[in-house]
């Protein structure tokens, strides 16, 4: 009778695993993600309105890893924070640079990618990202960016006009127009969403890739509430492997020259 009841009590255990690992296997079966989603090449809207970029590509990966569904909610850059901590979506992958300030808020996976920052500006303007060229000057940036903390802290008080918008196609349009003198922005950015297009050849680059502080180092990562534990590990693990596997470096090179980010080696 008592070896039965142990495998009585044995059978209940292992159901009640069972159960478990199937709750766990089902947790994510779908993983809504928020996008500024104006932002080629790492996530924007084709012609057809489908989701497409790097960020959207490496994303269906890792919800791939987790058997789950990757949904996309739009949400203007500078709410992202705020409306993942309204719970509006799971994670936050749309070129967010992993800054000592947000993590105070917000979780960070480990870093997927990093960027350069660049000023652009009308061929032959003679612009330099110094404070003394950009004075008395209308220069663009994206809301909530680091390119935004740093041109406000670096030349906001040099007499330098910084003009922040939501969308980046605004900075676009304003510099078509005349209404920027210029803008700074991440280089990919600036070279799919701008200045390889009909509507950018009458601007460049101008001075060099910006670097030397902290607020630049533009090392890239998902964002997550710091409840969820489980879903941040659950996505390291997958990012990892698909570092691992050479698959984030397949789908880089799908959007990106050689040199134009750099991607983090598996951990």
């Amino acid at each position: 009778m008592k070896i039965r009841k142990i495998l009585i009590a044995a059978g209940l255990a292992c159901s009640v695993l069972g159960m478990g690992n199937l709750a766990v296997a089902s947790e994510w079966k779908e993983i809504r993600i928020g996008v500024e989603a104006t932002y080629p090449p790492f996530e924007y809207r084709n012609a057809k309105g489908e989701m497409e970029g790097f960020d959207v590509d490496v994303a269906n990966a890792i919800c791939g890893k987790l058997d789950a569904k990757c949904v996309w909610v739009e949400q203007s850059f500078d709410g992202l924070i705020p409306a993942l901590q309204a719970r509006k979506f799971e994670v936050i992958h749309s070129s967010m640079t992993a800054t000592e300030a947000r993590a105070k808020v917000i979780a960070f996976t480990d870093p997927l990618y990093s960027i350069p920052t660049q000023l652009i500006a009308k061929k032959g303007s003679g612009i330099l990202p110094a404070a003394e060229s950009l004075s008395g000057k209308r220069l663009g940036v994206l809301q909530g960016t680091t390119q935004e903390t740093f041109a406000k802290k670096a030349w906001g008080k040099g007499g330098v006009q910084i003009v922040s918008y939501q969308d980046q196609s605004q900075t676009y349009a304003d510099l078509r127009a005349g209404r920027l003198d210029a803008a700074l922005l991440e280089k990919p950015n600036a070279i799919a969403g701008f200045l390889d297009t009909p509507e950018g050849r009458d601007f460049e680059f101008v001075g060099e890739v910006l670097s030397g502080d902290p607020i630049l180092t533009n090392e890239i990562a998902m964002g997550l509430r710091k409840s969820d534990v489980k879903l941040k590990e659950a996505i390291n693990k997958a990012i990892n492997e698909l570092a691992a596997e050479g698959t984030i470096a397949e789908i880089a090179s799908k959007y990106f020259q050689p040199g134009e980010i750099g991607l983090m080696q598996a951990r």
